[in-house]
Order: structure tokens, then C-alpha cells, then sequence
């Protein structure tokens, strides 16, 4: 039992603590050197091993991480995390300002302006002033688990610096500073790995790592922008309380009066950003106050009050010295401009896709042409345009044609009718197994960090692994007897494979490969198997029902189409897919299934919508997603089960079969005062 002395001592070295930890990471104003601070650290970290009962969860010591975690569970947001529109120059930045002073009725509207932070979105839950939940944004309404992650970041803090009651939510963007990204991917490169393509891919790896130890060394950061539950005003009044409840706010942020006030904003930063210590892709605007926000509303799931201004693409000129062929996962050939080495916002590019045959020859690229290329988002480098005046009279290539065979395997190159894309019709083509190995251990799929193209090759040249399947068949035993693999690395490589048996079912559909089925469609499909299935179904009770499926049962699946619904269906009735479908099983893979969600106490919870003619005030996209994002589910036709159809000009057939079923109808105003 403590003594009295004991609990003032623990709580007098968590206030100096986290003093401490405000000055250094929010204020960057440290008062004591480093090794007063660990001494503080290690004195409270001993006292707490003597006196475990007085361990709390905002204690400074628990921010070293918690035991591995199979998965991250689903978190519902109190609030959607909803994303921002874009503008891409100054005429849609106007078109803007025109549109909130029109419906706002007057001229004088008032702006904040903030730095658009190339990160990770995430919300930070509050109780009493205490942390309690972080998750990431997910899909906006259902993010993932990572508070045991977001502890281990300095610059989040535990505790709110002033007392409060009730729940807040914070939302911001932790970041990867660029040092730190630079260090990641040096180390990612020694150890064979893919670097990561930007600071942000870093920051959301490192945000969803499985070991919270593994977070912790990351350095990572965070700013916060926005939150729910607090009384105030404007945006600028927020960004102030947030600054002082102990939060992390990007110091550079500016009120602006008028919109030639935002684009002088955005034109300073356009070229300061490279010299911040973070990334940042453009400007955010906001309408000011509050009151005005809620006025404004949204449209679909972006606020009309916020726009996100994109810096332009940084470009350079420089020479193609080759037009190479690469070859993808589902076997499409890629043709990729090997370019003379050019600095592009700060990076060194040596390739550009040209995306495909007809890309080529709209640009009419040709080797030894002299082009322009720009960084795509900031990431991907891509040739603008050619500068065909360059070319010397008389001297310019050839043009170029994909080849008839595939450079990899040698097999037929094929070109469907009526597709752009060309295709190696070899299914044993070398290319196809790496690069779907690669794709099936992605973040997005199964997330086996560590997994990298270096590693694969090991794998397939030694025979081990001939498909995605057999990684789950790797001994540690073997994977020491790679090249550059001691105890340690090849024990941390097999335990992540094992944890990855246990994926979201969604994952697990996205890391087959299936042409055409994205991350959307998956977690489509993925919902629509749970209804179907009980939530302890095994893998293989999955691809049963999925071979079952006929094209017409997988259309129904709300968001796909034709095409997808034709391409899953050949996909799991393929017989050289069978083998590598019944290892994942016989390997144990346990899908985990989704959480169906569920929206109470709105206008649209649980209730199935229909729209019919033209609607007014948004588009049939923009209404269904509302409904949807409100616990409702939009449907395409009428039937005994629609409870609403909402009924614009030039109503017909849904009209008339929801009369005589007896279902509710409402016209497009009452819809919107349903949204009100």
C-alpha cells in the first residue's frame, strides 16, 4: 500500500512530466535539459513498478506502448470525419467565394487559412479531459482502433490542460517530419524493403503498426485543426482554445478578410513550404464563424463552408532516354519513360509513367525527346507534355509499339477489344506471382509489414513461394537461411504472418487481386457476405458462397456494377485460381467480419430510399450518400421493402409501384427539411 508521500511524489513528477512534454512538443519552448527530464521519467517509471495500483492510463510511462494487437476494432465517429473539397486554381478558388457569399446573401464573409498538412486524419476522443479513444478516419464514418499507437505520440497529449466535462473530439493530422521520413526509408531500404512513396504513406504505416513499440520510434507528430464538443464561435477562436487545452496547432494560419487576402495567403506558402520541416500540399480554407458554417451546411460529404486549394505540381524538363515495358500483378504491360536523373520538388526521378499505348500516343513520346514531367500530387512523376520543338530535323525516333511479347516471361502479349490495356496471357508468368504477392501483403490487403519486393524474390527464387498462399507455409527455419536474415529479423517476419491469418474480411477480399474490385467494392461485398453469413464463418465458408454467387446475385450487392459483378464471378469460378483458394483456407486464414453499422435517432436509420426524377437542389449521388451516411440505405428500385421514395419532377413507373404498394412518398423539399 502507498504511502500519502508516495502518491504526491507519482502525482508531482506527472505534472513537472507533462509540463515538460508541453513545452518541449507544443510550445518547442523547453526550460530543463534532457537529462532532467529522463531522470524525472525514471524515477516516476521506478515508483510505478514498486506501486503498480497507481498506474493510470494518462500516465507519461504508458506511453512506451502496450502488447501487440492482432487487428484494430472498428470505431464508429460521434461526428463523420468528412473530406474537403478540392480547388486547383484561382478561378475555382473565386467560384468558391462567389458561391458562400451568394448563399449566405451578403459580401463580407471572413476566411482562416491553414497550411494543408500531408498526414494521416485521425480523431482523439476526450472524457472528463482525459484521452480515451484515437482512431483514424476510415471511410469517415467508421474509422480503426489506434489509441495504444496514439499514446506514444509526445505531441498528443493525455490529459487537456484545462478541466472540463462531457466528451470532446479533436480532430487533426499526425505527420512524419521529414527527417524522420528520410531516416524510415533509409533504414527500409537497408533491410531490403520498398521505400515509401511520401511522409504520409510513412505516417499511416507507422500510425497502424501491430506493436505500438514499433510506433513509438517512428517520431511522429501531430496538429490539430477542428473539434466537436466545444462551445466557440469561429474556426480562429477553436484554433486558439485547442492551443490552449495543450493541443498541437500549426502555428501558420492566418484570418483573411477577403479572397485576395486567401490568394496572397496561398502564394506565399507556395514556395516557403519547402522549407518547413513537414509536408504540405496546399491551403485550407474555411469560412470563419461558426454560425455561418451551419448555415452553409454540406453537399454530399463536404462541407460548403471549406475548400482545400492544391499547390500546383512542381515540374521539370529532361530527356527520355528509354520507353521500358513494366508488368503488373494482373499481367497489364506498363510503359514507364526512363528519364535522365531530374530534381522535382526536392526528389531525384529517374521514371514517369506514361500510363498506356494511347497515353503515348496522345503525347506523341518518343526516346530521346525532351519532355516536361511533374510530380503527380507531389508523388507520382508523370510527363506532362514533349517539347517537339526540340527535336533535331530529321532525327526523331520512331514511334513506339508494345511489344508482341511479354519482356518478362515471353509469353503473348493480348489486347482485348475495347480496352485500352495490354495484357501477358501467360498465367505462370514470373511477374504476375511477385507483383500479387506484393499486392496481397500491402497495407490495404493483408498488411504484413516487412514483406518486400527484396524478400519476395528470396522466396520465389528458393522455390518457397510460388503464390500469396504459400506465405503462410514459411518456417522461421527457412526464412534464416535468407540472405541478411539473423534470428531476430526472421522471427519478427514470421510472427507478422502469422498475426496476418486474422484480417478484416474486406481485406482479405481486396488482397486476392480481383480485377476491377477496389478497396470500396470490398468492403461492399465484404457487408453484404456478412448479412449472409454467421460472424464466426471461416474462410472457406466464404469462397463457397462467393463460387455460388451468380452475376446477377453480386449485382444487387449495392455498389456493384456490371462489369465488377462479371469480373468477381469469373474470378471465383476460374479453375487456376482453386489451388491458391483452398491453401488460404488450409492455412487458416480467419476473416473478420464487419460490423453492420447502424445510425439511430435519425430521419433515415434503418429505413430503405428511393429517388425518382429529377431532383433540384443536388445531385441523385449526392442525396443517396447523405441518406447513407445518416443509417438509411438507397436503393435503386421499388419494392415492398422501400419505406421512402422521394419524388422530384418527371416521377414515373417508382411512382406509380410505390402508390399501389402503399409506400411513403415526399417530394424533394420535404426530403431536405428531413435533412434539417
Amino acid at each position: 500500500m502507498p504511502t500519502a508521500s508516495v502518491e504526491r511524489r507519482v502525482a508531482e513528477l506527472r505534472q513537472k512530466i507533462e509540463k515538460a512534454n508541453y513545452e518541449y512538443y507544443i510550445l518547442d519552448q523547453p526550460s530543463i535539459a534532457d537529462e532532467a527530464y529522463d531522470a524525472l521519467l525514471r524515477e516516476l517509471t521506478e515508483l510505478e513498478a514498486k506501486h503498480p495500483e497507481l498506474v493510470t492510463p494518462e500516465s507519461p510511462t504508458q506511453r512506451v506502448g502496450t502488447a501487440p494487437s492482432a487487428r484494430f476494432a472498428a470505431v464508429e465517429h460521434a461526428a463523420p470525419m468528412l473530406s474537403l473539397a478540392n480547388a486547383f486554381d484561382e478561378t475555382e478558388l473565386r467560384a468558391f467565394d462567389q458561391r458562400v457569399r451568394r448563399l449566405l446573401g451578403r459580401d463580407e464573409v471572413g476566411y482562416v487559412c491553414e497550411l494543408k498538412i500531408d498526414g494521416l486524419a485521425i480523431n482523439l476522443t476526450y472524457v472528463d479531459g482525459k484521452f480515451t479513444q484515437g482512431a483514424t478516419r476510415g471511410d469517415g464514418l467508421v474509422g480503426e482502433d489506434v489509441s495504444a499507437n496514439l499514446r506514444t505520440i509526445r505531441s498528443i497529449p493525455l490529459t487537456l490542460r484545462e478541466p472540463m466535462k462531457g466528451r470532446v473530439d479533436i480532430r487533426g493530422e499526425v505527420y512524419l517530419p521529414k527527417a524522420s521520413f528520410e531516416a524510415t526509408n533509409k533504414e527500409r531500404l537497408e533491410r531490403g524493403e520498398p521505400a515509401f512513396a511520401n511522409p504520409r504513406n510513412a505516417a499511416a504505416g507507422a500510425v497502424r503498426q501491430l506493436d505500438p513499440k514499433a510506433t513509438a520510434k517512428r517520431n511522429l507528430a501531430m496538429w490539430a485543426y477542428s473539434a466537436a464538443g466545444l462551445d466557440v464561435g469561429s474556426q480562429s477562436e477553436l484554433l486558439t482554445r485547442l492551443k490552449a487545452l495543450g493541443l498541437r496547432v500549426n502555428p501558420s494560419w492566418r484570418n483573411a478578410a477577403t479572397l485576395d487576402e486567401v490568394i496572397a495567403f496561398i502564394g506565399e506558402w507556395k514556395d516557403k513550404r519547402h522549407d518547413l520541416e513537414y509536408g504540405t500540399d496546399g491551403v485550407v480554407v474555411k469560412v470563419d464563424k461558426v454560425a455561418d458554417q451551419e448555415k452553409l451546411g454540406y453537399v454530399a460529404r463536404n462541407p460548403r463552408w471549406a475548400i482545400a486549394f492544391k499547390f500546383p505540381a512542381e515540374q521539370a524538363t529532361t530527356t527520355v532516354e528509354d520507353i521500358l515495358v513494366y508488368v503488373g500483378r494482373m499481367g497489364t504491360l506498363t510503359p514507364v519513360a526512363a528519364l535522365a536523373p531530374v530534381i522535382v520538388g526536392g526528389t531525384t526521378v529517374r521514371r514517369a509513367t506514361l500510363h498506356n499505348l494511347d497515353e503515348i500516343r496522345r503525347l506523341d513520346v518518343r526516346k530521346g525527346d525532351r519532355v516536361v514531367i511533374q510530380r503527380a500530387g507531389d508523388v507520382i512523376p508523370e510527363v506532362v507534355r514533349v517539347e517537339t520543338d526540340a527535336r533535331e530535323q530529321g532525327t526523331a525516333q520512331p514511334e513506339f509499339e508494345m511489344p508482341e511479347r511479354c519482356p518478362v516471361c515471353s509469353g503473348v502479349v493480348v489486347h482485348p477489344e475495347g480496352e485500352v490495356a495490354y495484357y501477358c496471357s501467360n498465367p505462370d508468368c514470373p511477374a504476375k506471382s511477385g507483383q500479387r504477392v506484393g499486392h496481397f501483403v500491402s497495407r490495404g490487403g493483408m498488411d504484413v509489414e516487412g514483406v518486400g519486393e527484396a524478400l519476395i524474390t528470396q522466396l520465389m527464387e528458393r522455390g518457397l513461394v510460388k503464390d500469396p498462399a504459400d506465405l503462410f507455409f514459411v518456417t522461421k527455419e527457412q526464412l534464416l537461411e535468407l540472405d541478411r536474415f539473423a534470428e531476430k529479423s526472421a522471427t519478427n517476419i514470421y510472427e507478422r504472418i502469422q498475426a496476418a491469418r486474422r484480417r478484416p474480411l474486406a481485406r482479405v477480399l481486396l488482397a486476392l487481386g480481383i480485377r476491377h474490385v477496389g478497396e470500396t467494392t470490398a468492403d461492399d461485398l465484404a457487408r453484404w457476405i456478412a448479412l449472409k453469413l454467421p460472424q464466426d464463418a471461416d474462410m472457406g465458408t466464404v469462397f463457397d458462397l462467393l463460387r455460388a454467387s451468380s452475376v446477377d446475385e453480386l449485382q444487387a450487392v449495392e455498389g456493384i456494377g456490371a462489369v465488377v459483378a462479371e469480373s468477381i464471378h469469373d474470378y471465383f469460378a476460374r479453375p487456376e485460381e482453386q489451388a491458391f483458394l483452398d491453401k488460404l483456407v488450409r492455412a487458416g486464414i480467419q476473416p473478420l467480419m464487419p460490423a453492420q453499422r447502424q445510425v439511430t435517432g435519425g430521419p433515415f436509420a434503418g429505413k430503405t430510399v428511393v429517388f425518382t426524377g429529377n431532383l433540384e437542389h443536388r445531385s441523385r449521388d449526392e442525396a443517396e450518400a447523405l441518406v447513407r451516411s445518416l443509417g438509411g440505405k438507397p436503393a435503386g428500385s421499388v419494392s415492398a421493402k422501400t419505406d421512402l421514395l422521394v419524388a422530384g419532377p418527371g416521377a414515373g413507373s417508382k411512382l406509380d409501384k410505390a402508390k399501389s404498394l402503399g409506400v411513403k412518398v415526399v417530394d424533394e423539399e420535404t426530403f431536405e427539411g428531413m435533412l434539417r
